[in-house]
């Protein structure tokens, strides 16, 4: 059971985020062993999420975790954008069920181990702990330009489709979109075709018939991200 004093968040502690984010950068550099390297990740992922679980606040035994799994893209295992801090009981219910090497020759998820609506709300639930302790900076939770291009890749979407807010937010928005071939075929169902643009949440698709004749539809985005570069801390302060 999670007590109150589990549950209370303490201030960050941006002198002690910002060291912890100098010796990562400082191994990485340096060229230092792969262990080495996840170790200074993990270590700021803890003290960038307050020691504490983000997803039920626990205190206990915590894990670093790779949202978006090394065995999956590699290249992102050191982006501070991918790792959350969980507690074992939380960590061990992400990695229930399939935890091999996936076979790269199957579709994304088809063998059950990225979980692709848990990366969506384990994105989503940094991104508000993030704007609601005042922490989100681009490189406290940094994914790269390739990470976003892959999570586009494997929602359907190409490299250069817009979605806004921090990388951060875009990871999650992606994520939450309906997969594109799905949306198409369900449109395509219904007798119309479907455009490029994601609906985003709280959006809508709309097709007006005019005079009998089916108009293209149009998509009416209500979402207002969380956090926009105009927000950002100063990185030296």
């Amino acid at each position: 059971m999670v007590t109150s004093d589990a549950l209370s968040v303490a201030a960050p502690d941006f002198e002690a985020i910002s060291h912890r984010l100098t010796k990562l950068h400082e191994a990485l550099s340096a060229g230092r062993s792969r262990v080495t390297c996840l170790q200074r990740w993990s270590e700021f992922i803890r003290e960038r999420d307050g020691h504490r679980c983000v997803d039920c606040h626990s205190q206990g035994r915590l894990f670093a975790h790779h949202i978006c799994r090394k065995s999956l893209f590699m290249t992102a295992q050191f982006d501070t954008g991918n790792g959350i801090t969980l507690c074992r009981e939380c960590h061990r219910e992400v990695h229930a069920g399939f935890n091999g090497r996936p076979d790269m020759s199957l579709p994304v998820d088809a063998q059950g181990g990225e979980k692709l609506a848990l990366m969506e709300r384990l994105y989503s639930i940094l991104v508000d702990d993030a704007v609601e302790r005042g922490l989100m900076r681009e490189d406290f939770y940094f994914l790269s330009d390739e990470a976003l291009e892959t999570f586009r890749g494997m929602q359907g979407y190409g490299a250069n489709t817009h979605f806004p807010g921090s990388r951060l937010e875009q990871a999650y928005l992606i994520l939450a979109e309906p997969e594109k071939q799905l949306r198409r075929a369900v449109a395509e169902a219904n007798g119309f075709a479907l455009g490029d643009i994601p609906l985003l949440p709280s959006g809508m698709m709309i097709v007006l018939d005019d005079d009998g004749r089916q108009s293209e539809p149009r998509v009416f985005q209500g979402y207002s991200p969380r956090w926009s570069t105009s927000d950002v801390p100063d990185s030296d302060g």
